[in-house]
């Protein structure tokens, strides 16, 4: 069956349907950036990707000595993270805003002391004890530790 514009009912009626599903249940621009920024924390994937990388940075901010990946692995992963993000609805302003966020940067810079600090760590400004944790990491060959190497 065709309507006037020679589109089919049914096909009309899934593009009606989607824009329905876009405007009510997705994340839409009258979303707040609070709720952007509590969404995207609620979710492991991101945020979990999100402390690794932050974790990262932090040991080789510190250890002149250890490398993160390089910049093609650093961009691959970072776009993954985006890719999760954007498929939750939000637009680019809205993640960048919320990764750009200080009190954001502040919370994941508490977990990663957090994190050092259960690892053993017992300041994690320190040179000496952060890059003996991050070459131990190294040595056991974990998740984390495949990720950084020695100049």
């Amino acid at each position: 069956m065709r309507c006037r514009s020679g589109v089919s009912v049914m096909k009309h009626s899934i593009m009606a349907m989607a824009v329905a599903a876009i405007l009510s249940g997705g994340a839409s621009a009258a979303t707040t950036q609070a709720e952007v920024n509590e969404a995207l924390r609620a979710n492991p994937d991101i945020y979990n990707g999100l402390f690794t990388a932050a974790l990262i940075y932090h040991i080789s901010k510190t250890c002149p000595d250890i490398r993160p990946p390089g910049r093609l692995a650093r961009v691959s992963y970072f776009l993954s993270l985006y890719n999760r993000a954007r498929g939750m609805g939000f637009d680019r302003t809205q993640i960048e805003a919320f990764v750009e966020d200080d009190v954001e940067k502040a919370r994941m810079q508490a977990l990663v002391d957090r994190h050092l600090q259960q690892a053993g760590v017992s300041d994690p400004y320190s040179k000496t004890e952060v890059c003996e944790f991050a070459r131990a990491q190294m040595a056991e060959r974990t998740a984390l530790g495949r990720q950084l190497t020695e100049r």
